[in-house]
C-alpha cells in the first residue's frame, strides 16, 4: 500500500502543478510526468491493473454526461454536419496514422491510434485496451490538444467574421457543475461501473470505457438529471495518468526523440484538415465560417465552445458537435482501427 500511495501522491502533486499553470490537461500529463520519471529512476512505482479499470468507467461516465436531452432537438439541424465532420476525420485520422507509422519506430496500431481524434484522458486508455504502446498515444494525444488550442483560434480571427465576445466564463467546462455527491451522481455512477465490467467480461476492444459512457448516454436520454462534479474528472485523468507513467520506462524515453518528425507532421496536417474541413462544413451547409472551424478543431469540446465563446462564435452549437465529434471518435475509431489493422497483419 505504501508505494501505492507514494505514486498517486506523486501524480497528484505533479498534476496540481500544471493545473496551476493551466497547462490543459494538466492532471493527467503531471501524473503521467512524473510517474514516469519515478518509475525510470526508482522502484517505488505501483499502480494495480484494478486502476485502469476505475479510470475508465469514470473517464466514459464523464463524457457520457455531456449529452444533454435539451440538445437533442438541434441535432436533426447538425445531424449531417456531425456524419461529414467524423468522415472527413477518419480519412484524415488514417491517412496520418499510416504516415506516424513510416515516420517513426511505432507498430501500426499505436501510430493509428496517436491521430485519432479523441480525448487526452480517454485514448491513452484506450490504447491500454488493445494492446499498443499508451505512453506514446499519450505524448501524442498531447501534442494535437496543443496544436489545437494554440493554432486553430488564430485561424478563426483570420477569418474576419467574429464580433466582440459578450460572454465571458472563468469555468474549465461548458456544463454546471455539482458540488455534492448527489443520490443520482452516485447511481449514474454505479450504472457506469455495472456497464464498464459488463464490456469487459464481453472482451470487447475498449469496451469498459466505450459501455460506461454509453449507459450514462442511456440515463441522461432517459431524463436522469446528473452532472459529475469536475473532480471526477481530474480523479480519472489522475488515476488513468499514474498508470500510463508505470508503464513508462527508459527504453520509452529514449525512444522519444524518434517521434518529434511524427509529432511536427500530426500538426501540421491536422491544422491544414481542420481548415479544409471548416470551409466545406460552410459552403455545404451554410455554416458561418468561424463556426465550422471550431467544430472542426481536433482539439476539446469543452476547450473549443470557451474559445467559441471569447471570439463571440456560437459556442452551444460548437459544443454540441465537438461532444458528437468525441462521442463518434471514442466509439467507432478504435474499433474500425483495430479492424484494419488485423486485416493488414
Amino acid at each position: 500500500m505504501g508505494p501505492l500511495l507514494m505514486t498517486l501522491l506523486a501524480g497528484f502533486l505533479g498534476g496540481a502543478l500544471l493545473q496551476r499553470l493551466r497547462v490543459p490537461g494538466g492532471m493527467m500529463l503531471g501524473s503521467v510526468a512524473v510517474v514516469a520519471l519515478l518509475n525510470i529512476n526508482t522502484s517505488w512505482v505501483d499502480i494495480p491493473s484494478g486502476f485502469r479499470f476505475v479510470a475508465q468507467c469514470i473517464t466514459g461516465a464523464y463524457i457520457g454526461m455531456t449529452v444533454q436531452k435539451k440538445d437533442l432537438p438541434r441535432l436533426k439541424h447538425l445531424f449531417k454536419p456531425v456524419l461529414t465532420l467524423l468522415c472527413g476525420l477518419l480519412l484524415v485520422n488514417l491517412l496520418v496514422g499510416y504516415a506516424i507509422y513510416l515516420l517513426s519506430p511505432l507498430d501500426l496500431l499505436t501510430a493509428m491510434l496517436c491521430a485519432v481524434p479523441g480525448g487526452i484522458s480517454d485514448m491513452p486508455l484506450i490504447a491500454v485496451d488493445l494492446g499498443a504502446d499508451a505512453p506514446k498515444v499519450a505524448v501524442m494525444q498531447f501534442v494535437r490538444l496543443i496544436s489545437g488550442l494554440a493554432m486553430i483560434p488564430l485561424l478563426v480571427r483570420q477569418q474576419g467574421e467574429t464580433v466582440e465576445a459578450t460572454v465571458k466564463t472563468k469555468s474549465g467546462d461548458i456544463l454546471p457543475k455539482t458540488p455534492k455527491f448527489s443520490k443520482s451522481l452516485a447511481f449514474a455512477l454505479l450504472v457506469a461501473v455495472l456497464a464498464g465490467y459488463l464490456g469487459k467480461v464481453l472482451e470487447i476492444p475498449a469496451g469498459t470505457l466505450l459501455f460506461a459512457m454509453l449507459s450514462v448516454v442511456l440515463l441522461k436520454l432517459c431524463s436522469l438529471e446528473v452532472t459529475f462534479p469536475l473532480w471526477f474528472k481530474r480523479v480519472a485523468q489522475l488515476f488513468s495518468g499514474a498508470y500510463i507513467g508505470s508503464h513508462f520506462g527508459y527504453r520509452d524515453f529514449q525512444e522519444l526523440k524518434f517521434l518529434l518528425i511524427p509529432a511536427v507532421f500530426l500538426v501540421v496536417v491536422n491544422v491544414l484538415a481542420c481548415l479544409a474541413m471548416g470551409h466545406f462544413l460552410s459552403r455545404a451547409y451554410r455554416m458561418p465560417l468561424s463556426q465550422a472551424i471550431l467544430s472542426s478543431s481536433p482539439a476539446g469540446a469543452s476547450d473549443m465552445a470557451l474559445i467559441a465563446s471569447d471570439l463571440g462564435v456560437s459556442g452551444s452549437d460548437v459544443a454540441l458537435v465537438q461532444i458528437f465529434r468525441l462521442l463518434g471518435a471514442v466509439a467507432l475509431f478504435p474499433q474500425i482501427i483495430r479492424l484494419l489493422v488485423e486485416a493488414l497483419v
